[in-house]
């Protein structure tokens, strides 16, 4: 368990948001809520770490200058009427501390941060040889000792200071684990985990990134090696021996003929896990299961192959064309993400973009459509959707069939894609100009505007050395088609050495319903669900939608069912 704790006032306080069913989730997989907020190992962000350490520090340097001889007279506060009794009774301990010989030191108590900051004041001014330092209880509570030894106390100081800066380091917490897996560069596995990336790197790392390219550079600098089970047993060959890709079910297929599943025992009795628990959804036995799943697959790759089996790592050459690949769960054409180089680019002659009014739903497009044939509709944002032709013969006979109007507006997937990148490159010469405007208001001096949260993805954990050989990827599709496996390792492994005399121009393949900047993902899902609901027949008092698609063309038109379908993408060409 983790938990992002505060170990000071001047640490991060993370608020989240949880949805009622993942608790009731959560609760039915045996989460223990208790042990989460009690013992849970605390974190920070590497950025969080630096801001807290400087804070610090400043703070000490803060407390030393309160000590200090040479303060000038613009430092010195005057004593407000209301607190003259609260220093005449300071000042009369401090008398009968000095006079004292027995007693080498006491503590100022029951003093809030003003009080404390003329309790200082005075000391320096009528009392020169004693030493003076702020001391937190053990409960909290903020005191000031006084010690005759000055020489002690400034030891004391600095144990302390010393000390602070230690729990400052402490506070990194679990992050400093996702350090060392990512200075290690050595295989990361996961079962169809995208999520899991994704949250790692925003809470462990530094806030996602809103580029896709960005996301990419990001999770390639952190983890240079990355393998995706998930995608594994739905790629040739594992994908006819392989039927269902659900962990527990890839557990049971890799278990039997012509797999052989590895036999693991705890090191010590009763720790660990063994396959039989079936305790899925617990992070441990899900990460062990999925680890157990790679080693069966591998063996089996290697015997395919006709090489000896070698050992489960990122050099192995069995694995590469898997590497650095996530796999996408419901994305019709592009079925992985590809970190290493640049994603498949599919044939898209066949999507059109919509601009319609924002009461239209799913099914209005689906009967605008209708002449057509079958589509499937996602939805970008309350105005606008893409749309696919389930039969793609029919493309060059959109446009002539739907035109644009003053209700709707329609243009080819291609389209869009350059007005998009016009938009965009406008924008960003809008704002370098702003930006060069401001300057030269200011006298040639920017303003940093960003969070000190945020961090350059190029100041990660492992810096700049970490993405040495991602850049140089090939990019290599699983989906080996057109030949048998091994020759599509050999095959690839010659693609790669063509490449690096001939480099892949790097080109970004944008999913289908991906907004512009990649965000408002719970927007377009809420749009959606709004969309697909059955329209009520009452109607009432609610306001008049404008002018659906004639329905008297068309027959046998289902409103009420749903047209976006699960189907398996069509696997592109061997690259």
């Amino acid at each position: 368990y983790v938990w992002p704790r505060p170990n000071s006032r001047q640490a991060p306080d993370p608020r989240f948001l949880c949805q009622t069913s993942s608790l009731d989730f959560l609760i039915s997989q045996n989460f223990d809520f208790n042990k989460l907020i009690k013992d849970g190992i605390s974190y920070l962000r590497p950025m969080e770490v630096e801001k807290l350490r400087s804070m610090t520090m400043e703070r000490h340097e803060y407390k030393r200058s309160l000590n200090s001889q040479n303060n000038t007279p613009e430092q010195i506060i005057a004593i407000p009427q209301e607190q003259e009794g609260f220093i005449q009774e300071v000042t009369e301990k401090l008398q009968a501390f000095i006079k004292n010989e027995d007693e080498q030191k006491f503590e100022i108590d029951r003093c809030n941060a003003f009080q404390r900051r003329l309790v200082y004041q005075t000391a320096k001014q009528n009392f020169p040889t004693l030493g003076l330092s702020g001391v937190t209880r053990p409960g909290g509570e903020r005191v000031i000792s006084v010690s005759k030894d000055v020489d002690a106390l400034q030891s004391f100081v600095q144990q302390q200071e010393q000390n602070e800066l230690s729990d400052v380091e402490d506070a990194f917490g679990f992050s400093k684990v996702i350090k060392m897996i990512s200075e290690s560069k050595k295989l990361v596995v996961g079962h169809n985990m995208v999520l899991d990336i994704c949250h790692t790197l925003n809470q462990f790392c530094a806030p996602l990134p809103l580029e896709y390219g960005d996301f990419k550079e990001m999770t390639s600098t952190v983890f240079p090696n990355i393998l995706d089970t998930k995608l594994m047993a739905n790629t040739i060959p594992f994908k006819d021996e392989i039927y269902n890709s659900s962990l527990n079910e890839l557990l049971r297929t890799v278990s039997e003929k012509p797999y052989e599943m590895l036999t693991i025992k705890p090191s010590k009795a009763g720790y660990g896990y063994t396959e039989t628990d079936e305790k899925y959804h617990e992070a441990g036995y899900d990460a062990y299961i999925t680890g157990l799943c790679l080693i069966s697959m591998h063996k089996r790759l290697c015997k395919l192959c006709n090489n000896r089996i070698v050992s489960v790592d990122a050099e192995s050459t069995m694995l590469k064309p898997f590497l650095n690949k996530l796999y996408l769960m419901k994305v019709a054409d592009i079925p992985y993400m590809n970190l290493g180089a640049a994603d498949m680019y599919p044939d898209r002659d066949h999507v059109f973009h919509l601009v319609i009014p924002k009461e239209w739903k799913t099914q209005d497009v689906v009967l605008l459509f209708s002449s057509i044939g079958g589509v499937n509709v996602f939805w970008i944002d309350d105005t606008s959707v893409f749309v696919g032709l389930r039969d793609k013969t029919f493309a060059n006979t959109v446009l002539q069939t739907i035109q644009s109007n003053n209700v709707y507006t329609i243009s080819t997937y291609k389209d869009y894609v350059l007005r998009e990148e016009a938009e965009k490159y406008a924008n960003n010469s809008q704002t370098d100009n702003d930006a060069n405007s401001s300057a030269s208001v200011s006298g040639g001096l920017n303003t940093p505007k960003s969070s000190p949260f945020r961090v350059d993805k190029r100041e990660l954990h492992t810096g700049r050395s970490a993405v040495q050989n991602t850049a140089n990827q090939t990019g290599i599709t699983p989906m080996l088609e057109k030949k048998t496996f091994e020759d599509g390792i050999q095959a690839a492994l010659a693609a790669k050495s063509k490449e690096s005399a001939d480099p892949v121009p790097k080109r970004n393949a944008a999913k289908m319903g991906e907004s512009k900047s990649g965000a408002k993902m719970g927007e377009r899902k809420n749009g959606a669900k709004k969309r697909d609901g059955a329209e009520s027949g009452g109607g009432g008092g609610a306001e008049k939608r404008p002018v659906s698609p004639d329905s008297s063309k068309t027959t046998g038109v289902k409103r009420s069912r749903s047209v976006v379908e699960d189907k398996a993408f069509e696997e592109p060409d061997w690259e």
